[in-house]
């Protein structure tokens, strides 16, 4: 992409996100700030939400599982206008009676009457899907109540874009998936990066929302961004991004390169600075809740410990929360 080319876009500026929604381009991924990763006190991380909601972000990401909301709740009090803040947020419930659960939950921990899109967490393919179908079901209920606007699906696997596309096809019109795509491939659990693009767009052409995760990789991108950023902002299927952000330098960095297509000097500094990785302390007991946790089999027992292989990890610091020495850390 040209330097004229980035200069004529503006990737912070709002756009459709399936039929409903209007979200801006870059959405703020909220785990990185959370327990699972950066750990920050809830003032520091609320201010850093609260200070992208008012740079002009206007989407953000979290989900039931990150155990966050409380610190989303306080960014949105702290910002000027949080009722322009899209929230879309996931559940692994299997059960009407889980999903009822995780959709009030979510409603009186954000203090929000609506929440605007409630996924299945992590799905794999149709058949999973079809194992959550009470979820599902419960969620559509709550669309059709006006207490969500939008249904969507996670997922680190192919198959499960497919498994949406195969639903939507048959009468349970899905609105948002939230799949990872970036241009190695990195995290995608069953196949290349050429495959998920296609069932990415297949699924973008039938009028579903698409917005992306780890578009840098889990971290292994950073010495990269701009060609990482490049290479999912030059699809039109894709509507949105999703990026972790820990700090205001991160987020200027992020927002200068999607508005102008370039990173400041004293911006880039700060993403080349940056070196993420799995710390797992000499305590750990060798359990392998973390093992069972990981889909990315990026973790393995060696002489009685937990091992993690950095090509597999994505840095999602699922299985921190699995482990019950609480031995794990994304730093």
């Amino acid at each position: 992409m040209s330097l004229m080319e980035k200069s004529e876009r503006n990737h912070l500026a709002q756009t459709a996100l399936g039929k409903d929604l209007q979200v801006t381009k870059l959405c703020l991924g909220s785990l990185t700030v959370s327990p699972m990763q950066a750990a920050l006190p809830i003032e520091r991380a609320a201010a850093v939400m609260a200070y992208a909601f008012d740079r002009g972000i206007n989407f953000t990401d979290t989900a039931q599982y990150y155990e966050n909301y409380h610190i989303l709740r306080a960014a949105l009090k702290r910002c000027k206008a949080p009722e322009k803040v899209v929230i879309s947020t996931k559940t692994y419930a299997w059960s009407r009676e889980l999903a009822e659960a995780a959709v009030e939950e979510a409603r009186r921990a954000l203090d929000r009457d609506v929440i605007d899109i409630f996924m299945l967490h992590e799905q794999e393919s149709v058949d999973t899907l079809r194992g959550h179908m009470e979820a599902l079901e419960y969620l559509f209920e709550c669309k059709s109540r006006g207490i969500i606007r939008a249904v969507g699906a996670s997922m680190h696997h192919i198959a499960a874009v497919e498994g949406v596309i195969t639903l939507t096809e048959r009468g349970i019109p899905f609105d948002v998936i939230h799949p990872i795509f970036n241009k190695k491939g990195i995290g995608i659990a069953d196949g290349e990066i050429e495959e998920m693009e296609k069932a990415v767009k297949k699924a973008h052409d039938l009028g579903i929302g698409t917005f992306a995760m780890k578009s840098l990789g889990g971290g292994h991108l950073y010495s990269s961004a701009e060609e990482a950023f490049d290479f999912v902002l030059s699809k039109d299927y894709i509507d949105s991004v999703a990026v972790g952000m820990q700090s205001e330098a991160e987020i200027d960095a992020n927002i200068s390169y999607f508005e102008n297509g370039i990173f400041p000097p004293e911006a880039k500094k700060v993403l080349d600075g940056k070196k993420r990785t799995l710390l797992i302390e000499d305590y750990c007991e060798g359990c392998g809740s973390c093992i069972e946790r990981c889909t990315q089999n990026a973790l393995r027992l060696e002489e009685g410990r937990a091992k993690v292989n950095m090509n597999k990890c994505v840095l999602c610091g699922y299985c921190s929360k699995a482990c019950p020495m609480f031995a794990i850390k994304v730093i």
